[in-house]
């Protein structure tokens, strides 16, 4: 939202980076859902299904909880205008 009604060019700019930032934790869940639903219809294997989904939820974590703190700091940085 803020990408498209700001007039400050500056802050487009930086919207414009976290909102396609803000994808990545899309595109991995998405590829999350298809993996573990490849694999487990395709080899009815509870064992290594759970394994997998443990593993990927983990993963996601990691990566939702790196994304957050980069944004918060992204976001203290532009209105201090200290980029």
């Amino acid at each position: 939202m803020v990408w498209l009604l700001v007039s400050s060019e500056y802050v487009k700019k930086h919207a414009k980076t976290v909102f396609f930032v803000d994808l990545v934790p899309t595109a991995c869940n998405i590829l999350f859902i298809i993996v573990v639903g490849l694999y487990g219809f395709s080899t009815g294997d509870e064992a290594g299904t759970t394994f997998i989904v443990l593993f990927m939820l983990i993963v996601m974590v990691v990566v939702n909880v790196i994304i957050f703190i980069w944004i918060i700091v992204r976001i203290v940085k532009v209105t201090t205008n200290k980029m």
